[in-house]
C-alpha cells in the first residue's frame, strides 16, 4: 500500500521576534507521542566551528512548515519567549517534547557550540531506519538514500523530491560551483526555500514505515544510542566529519532480539493508537492515511520485509550513502540537510 506525500507548502518564514513569538505562542501542547515537531537545521559548515543559519520546523498533523531565521534572528532565535513563556531553547531541550531528526550529531554540535543548548527528547530517524533494517546494519543510510529507496512513496513523488535536491545543490554545494553561504542570504532563493522544506515532509512518512517494524527491545537501543550520539557530538573531542560518521554502531552488527523481544510491542502498540486517534480528523493528510491501517499493523510490516528482501546483493554491499565524503568538507546526504557537514 503505497502512501501519497503531499506536495510541499509554503514555509512560513520568522525573520522577526513578534513571528516567532506568535509560532511559539500558537504552539500548543507538544508533549508525548506521537511527536508533532520533524526538524532540520541548515548552515555553512554546520557545526561548532561553523555557522547555523536556518531551522526548519515541519508541525504535525497540521503540516505547516516554519523557517527560523537564524541569520537575521541570532541569539533572538532561541532566547524569543511565546506567551507562556516558552522558548525555542526550551523546546528543544525538553525532554517531554519529543523531536524527529535525521541525525542528531552535527545538528546538536552546532547548537550546543553556538548556542550552548543541550538537546534532548530527541527521536533520531536515522537510527530507526538503521535499526529497521533486515539486511546489513553495518552502514547508516542518508535521507537521500532511505527516500530513493522507500517504495511505498509513489514514483513521481521521488522525482520532484530529486529535482528540488539538484537544484538547491547545484546554489550551495562547492562541487558544483556552488556556496554554503546561500543559506545566509536573505531574501532567500525559491529553489532554497523549497530544498530546506521538503526533507522534513518527507520524515513523517518514513518515520511511520520504520516504526512499524520496531520492537521495544530496538526501541531502546536507538533510545540508548540517541543519547550516546548527544553526548559524544557535545564533548570536546568530537569530529563531525569522516569516515567514522558512515558507520553503524557497532554492537547492532551481532545483536538480535529474541523471539520474545520481536514480540513485544508495547510502546508501538500506545503510540500508534494515539496516531490512529489524532488522524482520524478531517485534516488529515495524504501521507497519514497509512496510520489508519489496521491495529497490528503486521500487513504493512510484512509487505515491507518482502520489499527489503528482494534487495540485490550489491545494494547489500552498499547500503551506505554514496554522497558521502570521507574526511572531507562535507557529508553530504548522511544529515538531511547537506548543509556542509
Amino acid at each position: 500500500t503505497a502512501s501519497s506525500t503531499p506536495a510541499t507548502m509554503e514555509p512560513k518564514f520568522l525573520d522577526t521576534t513578534a513571528a516567532l513569538e506568535k509560532f511559539l505562542s500558537d504552539l500548543g501542547n507538544c508533549d508525548g507521542q506521537p511527536p508533532r515537531l520533524y526538524v532540520d537545521l541548515e548552515g555553512n559548515n554546520l557545526s561548532r566551528n561553523g555557522t547555523l543559519s536556518l531551522v526548519t520546523i515541519l508541525l504535525e498533523s497540521e503540516r505547516d512548515v516554519y523557517l527560523v531565521d537564524v541569520t537575521t534572528l541570532g541569539r533572538d532565535a532561541f532566547t524569543t519567549t511565546g506567551a507562556d513563556g516558552r522558548t525555542l531553547k526550551a523546546v528543544l531541550e525538553s525532554r517531554d517534547i519529543v523531536k524527529v531528526f535525521f541525525d542528531i550529531r552535527n545538528d546538536s554540535d552546532a547548537l550546543f557550540g553556538l548556542y550552548e543548548i543541550r538537546v534532548d527528547g530527541i527521536e533520531d530517524l536515522q537510527l530507526m531506519e538503521l535499526a529497521s533494517r533486515n539486511f546489513s546494519k553495518r552502514n547508516i543510510n542518508g535521507l537521500a538514500k532511505c527516500i530513493e529507496r522507500d517504495s511505498t512513496i509513489p514514483f513521481v513523488e521521488r522525482q520532484r523530491w530529486q529535482v528540488v535536491k539538484d537544484n538547491g545543490k547545484h546554489l550551495f554545494d562547492p562541487q558544483r560551483g556552488g556556496s554554503y553561504a546561500v543559506f545566509d542570504q536573505r531574501p532567500l532563493s525559491k529553489d532554497i526555500l523549497e530544498y530546506c522544506t521538503q526533507d522534513v515532509t518527507f520524515m513523517p512518512h518514513l518515520r511511520d514505515a520504520c516504526r512499524r517494524k520496531l520492537c521495544d527491545a530496538w526501541w531502546r537501543k536507538i533510545d540508548t544510542e540517541t543519547d550516546g550520539r548527544i553526548q559524544v557530538s557535545q564533548s570536546p573531542t568530537f569530529r563531525g566529519k569522516g569516515q567514522h560518521m558512515a558507520q553503524g554502531p557497532p554492537a547492532w552488527l551481532s545483536w538480535h532480539p529474541t523471539r520474545a523481544e520481536r514480540l513485544s510491542r508495547t510502546l508501538f502498540q500506545a503510540a500508534f493508537a494515539r496516531e490512529q486517534a489524532r488522524t482520524q480528523s478531517p485534516s488529515m493528510s495524504g501521507h497519514s492515511m497509512v496510520r489508519s491501517l489496521s491495529d497490528d499493523g503486521d500487513e504493512l510490516t510484512n509487505m515491507l520485509r518482502q520489499v527489503t528482501l528482494t534487495k540485490t546483493k550489491k545494494v547489500l554491499d552498499e547500503d551506505s550513502d554514496d554522497d558521502f565524503v570521507y574526511g572531507g568538507s562535507s557529508t553530504q546526504d548522511f544529515h538531511g540537510g547537506d548543509s556542509g557537514q
